[in-house]
């Protein structure tokens, strides 16, 4: 039975009710200044309710979300995220991003898998140092959720995946592989090298890429750099396609830094894919097997 899902990242749901001056006075500073003069202008969280319209009117089995759905990794903002998640009305998959984990604050006190753990049930290992790669299975098709989120200094992006990580997930991608299921990759950012901004990168990206060479997967999904992105890197036996999707809630009519979704159905380990771009009234078909007509929804 074939797997449809709509594929989003970066969505920087915003709320700031009731957050004191006081929780300003570390990393947020930089982060809070950013969001008035840039961020909290260029993103629009009216575009995920409408992205949200389009994948109940598409009828997709789940939403998948890559990280970044806060901005400061605030309680409020994490409350306001439930909200929202919880009237999608459909099945949702996450991970965490670089803003999910902005302090060492809500890494240490698990702000994210607290508050938003429901949505990432599924296969992991024991203990909390094992709560990461999950996966979740939907007949033919895993899906696996990867941590890049890393609390980084100020004016940094960074994540790593880590080796305690990237030892679990080679032994999850040989034994999904040896089931013959169709391994897609969730992770938050770029895993292909040279894409990421300066100060954006994934630190252990060769060795993220030595797992992948050795073990294979069949689609690797991320986020974080706000511009759509689409390459390869080495398999075991054949390259294997990754697609990074703009931010979903991005206002930009920059070629590739429009917001975007993307609409993934998976069969057996043939892949099909639409592209769903704003401009600036809603969001087109623009890409893939049912491009044509392009059009709005209802």
């Amino acid at each position: 039975m074939p797997l449809r899902f709509l594929h989003c990242s970066d969505i920087h749901l915003l709320s700031l009710r009731g957050v004191g001056p006081h929780r300003f006075i570390n990393k947020r500073l930089t982060g809070g200044v950013n969001l008035l003069l840039k961020r909290g202008k260029h993103h629009d969280e009216a575009l995920f309710d409408r992205m949200v319209e389009h994948a109940r009117a598409l009828a997709v089995d789940r939403v998948v979300i890559t990280g970044d759905l806060t901005n400061l990794a605030l309680e409020q903002e994490f409350e306001h995220v439930v909200a929202k998640l919880e009237g999608v009305g459909l099945p949702i998959t996450i991970i965490p991003g670089n803003h999910d984990a902005y302090t060492r604050g809500s890494m240490r006190t698990r702000r994210f898998e607290i508050m938003l753990g429901q949505y990432m049930d599924g296969e992991r290992g024991a203990g909390d140092e094992a709560y990461y790669p999950f996966v979740q299975r939907f007949g033919e098709v895993a899906l696996i959720g990867v941590s890049t989120a890393h609390a980084s200094l100020p004016l940094y992006a960074v994540g790593t995946v880590g080796a305690a990580q990237l030892e679990r997930l080679d032994e999850i991608l040989a034994r999904l592989d040896a089931e013959g299921l169709a391994r897609v990759v969730l992770i938050h950012h770029p895993v292909m090298p040279g894409v990421a901004k300066r100060r954006h990168d994934l630190l252990d990206i060769d060795a993220f890429g030595q797992v992948i060479a050795r073990r294979g997967a069949e689609l690797i999904l991320h986020g974080h750099e706000h511009v759509a992105i689409e390459g390869t890197i080495p398999g075991p036996r054949e390259p294997v396609p990754v697609h990074g999707v703009s931010s979903g809630t991005n206002l930009s009519q920059h070629p590739g830094r429009e917001a975007a979704f993307c609409v993934y159905r998976i069969e057996g380990r043939s892949i099909e894919r639409d592209v769903h771009r704003w401009d600036g009234e809603d969001f087109r078909l623009v890409e893939g097997p049912s491009a044509a007509p392009a059009g709005a929804i209802g």
